[in-house]
């Protein structure tokens, strides 16, 4: 059989969709654009500019399409990240080398060793999300996937995603099978079943019997913020959970158990870095029951979650390092990670290996092939792609990066997948989308975050789009 004719293209499976859509009523697509934003708003698929402002996300109606196959190489792929992560982690303390590439500032580092004084606590439970380029042109997929960042503390649509994925299979899913079969279409795993099934494994493995979780995160909203953990402690209340949502400064410390209000709480699930408690810490505000809990490993993501850095991926993609991983690991990185360096003035390899390089003369020479990020930060703010930006701008974001070194990271810009979606107006015309798929991988299975945007940057909270992830087969 030709090559050609045995490609899975998701670009032709994505175009069939689209004209399946395109075809409906004028009055039924329009409905349809109305339905889901209610829906949104009545889901809370909601982001806030301020405690009183916020706006329904976007929906795309049309889904993303994966196959099984692709699934199952992306879960057993996540799965070996994070494990060789967590074992080289363990490490972090001891190492000099591991402290430099990924930086913690001093109230960070006598924080974590004031309460860990032997290192991080095992298991080490993460639950997460990493953000690739996925596109599924055909059989060679893997080729083309590179990681762009790595969520592990408070993960960004977790409730989102299946209220998407869900307005889609009960609104146009038959609309979309007519044009597919004889294969079948289905919304993928529900990330919210994984969250539930790594807090149960957790919880028995520090030995708690029960599973009451609080649901923890600042009562102050920032902007570009959502209230998602409000959303999910419903979820696991209907699932029959005893599940709160709580401020870390309303949580205390009784009988060596944490405790909110009467409830005694075997697991935080938190949506909060590390700098924000010790902020809270800085403040006056009362924090003994977090460390407490972090103390006794019941909290989710733990501390090793807080290594996040972009500059995770300096690990992953410079020679350097190499001693730390087997050749296999050493292959896996070269595969999947772009070229990453923390911007200081240093000399290191290009992104060939082949010579070493100044790094800021590099920077300046090579701007429409790089991308400048802080180091950790999120939400796509202060990112700097090079492509997009003038000489003057580039200069700029590089100076400040170098007057504040290891602050900032500089990285191989990788390709997004485009895609057509119906504009939000008039939805006979076509708006190109660049389109980033994130998934959550744990050995109960994978679920996907789809998003897009106009812009480079995609980001829910700057704008960007929902775009439900749907297997077919």
């Amino acid at each position: 059989m030709p090559t050609s004719s045995r490609r899975f293209r998701r670009d032709r499976w994505h175009a069939t969709l689209l004209e399946s859509l395109r075809r409906q009523p004028p009055e039924w697509r329009r409905a349809l654009v109305a339905e889901f934003r209610d829906a949104a708003t009545r889901h809370d698929l909601l982001i806030y500019s301020d405690p009183t402002t916020s706006q329904p996300v976007r929906i795309q109606p049309v889904p993303w399409l994966l196959t099984e196959a692709q699934c199952r190489y992306l879960q057993v792929l996540g799965i070996r990240l994070r494990r060789m992560l967590n074992r080289l982690l363990s490490r972090y303390f001891d190492d000099p080398a591991l402290q430099q590439v990924l930086p913690l500032n001093e109230d960070e580092r006598s924080w974590m060793q004031a309460l860990l004084p032997k290192g991080f606590l095992e298991p080490a439970a993460v639950f997460e999300r990493l953000d690739t380029n996925l596109a599924f042109e055909d059989d060679r997929w893997p080729g083309g996937v590179r990681f762009l960042e790595l969520n592990s503390v408070g993960v960004g649509c977790v409730h989102f995603m299946p209220v998407a994925n869900q307005l889609i299979a009960d609104r146009t899913l038959a609309v979309f099978q007519e044009a597919v079969t004889p294969k079948t279409c289905r919304p993928t795993a529900d990330p919210r079943v994984l969250l539930r099934r790594q807090l149960e494994a957790h919880a028995k493995a520090i030995g708690r019997s029960q599973l009451v979780t609080a649901f923890v995160e600042r009562r102050e909203t920032s902007e570009g913020g959502a209230d998602e953990m409000l959303q999910l402690s419903r979820w696991f209340q209907d699932q029959g959970l005893h599940a709160v949502v709580a401020d870390p400064r309303d949580l205390e410390v009784r009988n060596d158990d944490v405790v909110y209000k009467d409830a005694t709480v075997d697991l935080v699930y938190r949506d909060f870095a590390l700098s924000e408690i010790l902020s809270i810490e800085k403040h006056g505000g009362q924090v003994e029951a977090m460390k407490h809990a972090f103390r006794r490993n019941q909290v989710v993501s733990s501390l090793t979650g807080e290594f996040d850095h972009k500059s995770l991926f300096e690990l992953l993609s410079n020679p350097e390092y190499d001693k730390y991983f087997t050749p296999a690991q050493q292959r896996v990185s070269r595969a999947f990670v772009p070229w990453t360096r923390l911007v200081r003035e240093r000399k290191t390899s290009d992104p060939d290996g082949q010579q070493e390089v100044d790094l800021p003369a590099y920077v300046r020479s090579h701007r429409q092939q790089l991308v400048l990020k802080p180091n950790r930060g999120y939400g796509g703010q202060d990112v700097v792609i090079g492509v997009d930006a003038a000489d003057a701008a580039w200069e700029e974001a590089l100076g400040r990066a170098l007057a504040h070194p290891d602050t900032w990271v500089v990285q191989h810009m990788t390709p997004l997948p485009q895609a057509e979606f119906p504009d939000p107006k008039e939805l006979q015309e076509l708006t190109a989308e660049f389109v980033t798929v994130g998934f959550i991988a744990t050995t109960d299975g994978i679920a996907f975050v789809g998003r897009s945007s106009t812009d480079r940057i995609v980001n829910i909270s700057r704008g960007g789009s929902l775009v439900p992830i749907f297997l077919i087969g």
